[in-house]
């Protein structure tokens, strides 16, 4: 069987490659088609995926259409000569289209309710929609939800092992209380009309954590030079290493935030941005989810000086997993069940 992925973001190849894994030991042919966009080459690279490089995301509504045309093309001249029996993707922007074109199926994960414009060109050309059970909306005809949520098939601890000696061979001291703040670029255009930190109180915010934990700024884009002493930097592979550890962290980015959760470290979301595994990972007590700084603020410092806070999250961890499926394995099943 010959099995396409496209990675469109940096968490794509998180999401994939333990399931490539599987069909690679299973004898499946898989080819991989990738963006460039924040880390995702670097991830590539670092996991030493074979890829096919297609395109580069650019800023704003004008390139992204630019893109979807351009890239569909260069998908469809790909899929001409690798000659897939099945595609899948996050979102499936790109390879709804083509799939449709070439008469393949295209399997498709989706986790982000609000992008409605991206549903609307994508959803119609797909052949499955694959969402969490938490997904805030009714599901179409074609979407079927899962026990579960995309940060599950890499974490899990059939996939993931946090190595204390990795975390201190980048500098960082494991056993040092210390907390991962991330800064989104909002050049996404699933952030578009959304907002998180404020900025003008960010060195203060950093200032106010690094009474109780050592804070590590994870900038997307550029880091302003006033937040610099602040801003991790370690090799992008890496980063979950760091994460398991920590006692905190706080952001403006979904996947970094669910992704503590999954590891059993408590986490503050700032932003405006309703989504259904957030509310589903608050409702269980690893998230907190506020558009207010200071109230952001307030709450990192609840869990940094919460009684024994470590065991209580690891805990409460362990119930999440047991009450969830493996989703590798889901990911695997789905797309073999198109073997011919």
């Amino acid at each position: 069987m010959k099995i396409l992925i496209d990675i469109i973001h940096p968490a794509h190849v998180h999401f994939f490659r333990n399931a490539l894994s599987i069909w690679q030991s299973r004898g499946h042919e898989v080819a991989i088609t990738a963006r460039e966009k924040d880390v995702t080459i670097s991830l590539l690279n670092n996991y030493n995926l074979d890829y096919k490089l297609l395109s580069k995301s650019g800023k704003g509504s004008f390139a992204l259409a630019k893109e979807l045309i351009t890239r569909d093309f260069k998908l469809y001249q790909f899929c001409r000569t690798f000659k897939p029996d099945v595609l899948t993707g996050i979102s499936g922007y790109f390879i709804s289209h083509i799939g449709k074109l070439i008469g393949k199926p295209s399997i498709i994960f989706d986790d982000t309710e609000h992008q409605t414009k991206g549903h609307k060109i994508t959803w119609p050309f797909a052949t499955e929609i694959h969402s969490p059970d938490c997904y805030l909306k009714a599901p179409v005809k074609k979407q079927r939800l899962y026990k579960g949520f995309h940060e599950l098939a890499y974490l899990r601890p059939e996939y993931f092992t946090p190595d204390k000696e990795i975390v201190r061979s980048i500098g960082i001291d494991p056993d040092e209380k210390y907390c991962i703040v991330r800064m989104v670029s909002w050049q996404a255009h699933h952030d578009v009309g959304q907002s998180g930190f404020d900025a003008a109180k960010m060195a203060d915010f950093l200032k106010e954590l690094s009474r109780h934990a050592r804070p590590y700024l994870s900038v997307e884009g550029d880091c302003p030079n006033s937040l610099k002493p602040y801003q991790l930097s370690i090799p992008v592979h890496q980063i979950h290493h760091v994460m398991a550890f920590a006692s905190l962290c706080v952001g403006e980015g979904a996947t970094m935030i669910s992704e503590s959760a999954v590891l059993g470290v408590p986490a503050v979301y700032i932003n405006t941005l309703k989504l259904g595994y957030i509310n589903m990972l608050e409702e269980y007590g690893l998230v907190k989810q506020t558009t207010d700084t200071d109230l952001a603020l307030q709450y990192g410092l609840d869990f940094l000086i919460e009684q024994n806070a470590r065991e209580k999250y690891q805990q409460i961890k362990q119930k999440l997993l047991n009450d969830k499926i493996d989703v590798t394995q889901y990911i695997v099943n789905r797309v073999e069940s198109f073997s011919s």
